[in-house]
């Protein structure tokens, strides 16, 4: 009897990289499809926001992340938060649920999320492009991040370092879409998009 074959998951940029030809040389962007993350939201119970804040070591503070060795959290809202793991962790979900107690609960968000880096000399032109939040090097720094909409489409942001390398969050449904709008926003500044291993 023949062994049944292993099934591959699909992951939403699969199709998209092979339609995409990389220029030679230094590109002025790189766009990375970020992947082997675990994401989480966080929700706490009313009240219990604190609580939440010190089991898990983060902050509320609106437009600032909180990264640790294990985790970066983005605030999205009073008592809500992107919890994006360090690594690959199957069991991320349930480790930060049993920090939390019964001070709030999270949602799994790996396979309905995907991560774009958008690094290189002309990031922050590419981001002008469409953003509209102030991404001025006197506002926004290491660590700022927020929710806004790009060529439509709802997008977490989060401003890694000062170079600046960016990473933007979007729903799997409009990954494609988003990932297309990158590339030809990039394109004047010669744009290389890859998938991290």
């Amino acid at each position: 009897m023949a062994k049944a074959a292993k099934l591959m998951e699909a992951l939403p940029l699969d199709s998209f990289h092979d339609h995409v030809e990389n220029p030679k040389g230094s590109p002025g962007v790189t766009i990375e499809d970020r992947r082997n993350h675990a994401i989480i939201q966080v929700f706490a119970k009313n009240g219990k926001v604190k609580t939440v804040e010190r089991a898990l070591k983060i902050k509320e503070t609106p437009g600032r992340s909180t990264v640790n060795k294990d985790y970066t959290a983005l605030p999205l809202s009073p008592g809500q938060w992107i919890l994006i793991s360090a690594k690959q962790d199957n069991d991320f979900a349930k480790k930060i649920g049993k920090k939390l107690g019964n001070s709030g609960y999270v949602s799994e968000q790996s396979d309905s999320r995907v991560i774009l880096r958008v690094s290189g000399k002309n990031a922050r032109d590419v981001m002008q492009k469409g953003c509209r939040l102030d991404l001025h090097p006197l506002v926004a720094g290491a660590g700022f991040c927020g929710q806004t909409q790009m060529a439509q489409v709802g997008v977490v942001i989060h401003q890694t370092d000062n170079k600046p390398t960016y990473d933007l969050m979007v729903f799997s449904g409009f990954a494609q879409d988003f990932a297309d709008w990158l590339l030809h926003s990039a394109a004047e500044f010669g744009v290389r998009f890859s998938k991290s291993r």
